[in-house]
């Protein structure tokens, strides 16, 4: 019974993550938005080594992980002070927070992947730092 409950809350995940992964691809940052954050400097540098690269990754992810959550307070106040609707902003604010926790999973457990033909596998293109605001 566990075994099946384990099962099926990592398929779950999975798609979930692959799901937030398609909606991301439309909405990331620009590569040279994140160039005035350090940490999404870093880990965005396709030509970085790979020690270097794949320790800004796992920064960024833990970062992402553990900070996701305050989306769901920035998000509706930016709405709010932009004259939109109050209710809008916190169905943002919580589809961001989820996303940039999904995506700082990810990073945590793909951090170490070596760097391939097209470059480093790449998740998110923002932090907790910026938050994503150079790309506005």
């Amino acid at each position: 019974m566990r075994a099946r409950v384990r099962v099926s809350s990592v398929i779950a995940l999975g798609l979930c993550w692959l799901a937030g992964a398609a909606v991301h691809a439309e909405t990331a940052p620009s590569p040279d938005a994140s160039a005035r954050c350090p940490i999404c400097r870093a880990a965005n540098d396709q030509s970085a080594p790979y020690g270097q690269k794949a320790g800004t990754t796992l920064v960024r992810g833990a970062t992402n992980t553990a900070f996701g959550w305050p989306e769901m307070l920035t998000r509706p106040t930016e709405e709010v002070k932009t004259g939109g609707n109050l209710l809008v902003g916190i169905g943002k604010g919580m589809n961001q927070a989820v996303r940039r926790t999904f995506f700082g999973i990810g990073e945590l457990m793909t951090f170490w992947t070596p760097k391939g033909p097209n470059g480093y596998l790449t998740l998110n293109r923002d932090c907790p730092v910026c938050m994503g605001r150079e790309r506005q």
